[in-house]
């Protein structure tokens, strides 16, 4: 099938499914709602800020007193047996002891007074949840960022399309007027022929457009989590206003500050620093205050049961004298991975810096393209009119027509791509340098509620 039957193809189904579904006005601040709402590595990312806030719940809890009870039921088929010497004879009497059944139940408190891991573990998990807080900041920033691109990319495509439509209804009219003048003999066959030849070439140059427009489209709703059955419109002045350049070296120091990426990657350091420290904590003594409460009793049959209770309260220590050099192993590994993340951070701070430079560069560009093409689009239409009066008067010919017709309608395209290129490139440089509009953050908590 050839590339024009497939663009066809593709036209006619985006025709037929806009004409039998409701068209949606979709615009970018619903697309970006849309996309945090469906997008997987949000609900990911989202899911390991509600894990370490639990984590961080668990590790207070290990501060707090643990209280256990305890309890058992022996049935004794045969006593237990003691064997004693006698201290005159020398001789060994066995003596059974104990009644057939007997229970014992216990309850525990104990307190920690010092444990440097419990200690480091609560902060350590504070860092960590904060560093979850970071990873979903930055995958939010990473789909807001895409939605823009994918969102602008479908409004430059309609642009196209609507390009392309006004071009083919030039060139239809010129075609009519045409016809007409040659039934009065007025024209050549020789202009007729290449009016309708015109009209002719234009045709698939518009079902192209129209299916680059369905395919940005499908695009667009794909990325945000939207059925493909719903038709939607993009608005064609969904652009923003085009700004100055940012200045490279103080953009360079915003992204270094400012950018998501670069700040969990910081949070992650601070997490691994923290490891090192409860690795060294096995280092470290124990010390702990307990209570012991215990009460049991036996019985030869399971009633008249002979009970007694204790109460015990005291301190223990313990501490690690040797343990085969794994503590300084583990110590040595969580070091190793403190310096890997510091490698980490500093190659992707080089790549940021270089990104920021580059991106600046092509803002510039396009910047400047797009001022130079607003004013080439009003200079081609205004030829596209003098053709077009010169042909009726008769001082001019189709060929000129043809050719101001061809050098509006590629105008207009360049303008467009100026634009689309521009906030492109804007929304990949608000990224970097980590100005992400925080009010999409909202549709963050209200999917979290």
């Amino acid at each position: 099938m050839t590339r024009f039957a497939l663009s066809l193809a593709a036209a006619i189904a985006a025709l037929s499914t806009l004409a039998t579904a409701q068209v949606r006005q979709l615009s970018l601040d619903e697309a970006i709602e849309m996309a945090i709402k469906q997008n997987e590595t949000i609900a990911v990312a989202r899911l390991g800020v509600r894990r370490a806030e639990s984590q961080v719940r668990e590790a207070r809890g290990t501060a707090l007193p643990s209280l256990n009870v305890s309890a058992g039921f022996n049935h004794n088929i045969q006593l237990p047996v003691f064997f004693f010497p006698n201290p005159t004879t020398g001789e060994i009497t066995p003596l059974r002891f104990g009644l057939t059944n007997a229970y014992n139940v216990t309850t525990q408190i104990q307190q920690i007074l010092f444990n440097n891991s419990v200690f480091t573990a609560i902060s350590a998990s504070k860092l960590y949840s904060d560093a979850a807080e970071a990873q979903l900041d930055a995958a939010v920033a990473e789909v807001i960022t895409e939605t823009k691109k994918r969102y602008y990319q479908a409004v430059a495509a309609s642009g196209y399309t609507t390009v392309a439509e006004a071009s083919l209804a030039n060139i239809m009219e010129l075609q009519r007027n045409i016809t007409a003048l040659f039934g009065e003999g007025l024209v050549a066959e020789f202009d007729k022929i290449r009016a309708d030849v015109a009209v002719a070439n234009a045709r698939p140059m518009v079902l192209q457009a129209r299916s680059g427009k369905y395919a940005a489209l499908a695009a667009l709703q794909t990325y945000i989590g939207m059925s493909l059955a719903d038709s939607i419109v993009v608005s064609e002045g969904g652009f923003p206003a085009i700004a100055e350049t940012p200045d490279a070296e103080r953009s360079i120091t915003q992204a270094a500050n400012e950018n998501l990426d670069l700040r969990a990657l910081r949070h992650q350091i601070d997490v691994g620093t923290r490891m090192v420290d409860l690795s060294r904590s096995d280092f470290y003594p124990t010390l702990a205050a307990f209570g012991q409460w215990q009460n049991q009793g036996q019985s030869e049959s399971l009633s008249g049961w002979q009970s007694a209770s204790s109460t015990v309260v005291g301190l223990s220590f313990s501490m690690n004298l040797f343990d085969g050099l794994r503590t300084n192993e583990k110590v040595e590994q969580a070091q190793i991975d403190v310096q890997s993340a510091r490698e980490r951070l500093q190659q992707v701070s080089n790549l940021i810096n270089l990104q920021v430079r580059t991106l600046i560069n092509q803002l510039e560009s396009a910047r400047q393209r797009s001022q130079a093409q607003r004013s080439t689009v009003d200079q081609a239409q205004r030829g596209f009119e003098i053709a077009r009066v010169r042909y009726r008067e008769g001082t001019g010919s189709l060929l000129e027509i043809n050719d101001a017709e061809t050098s509006l309608a590629q105008a207009r395209l360049n303008a467009i791509s100026a634009l689309v290129d521009y906030h492109v490139t804007r929304a990949d440089f608000d990224r970097a340098t980590g100005q992400i509009d925080r009010s999409y953050w909202r549709f963050v908590r209200q999917e979290s509620k």
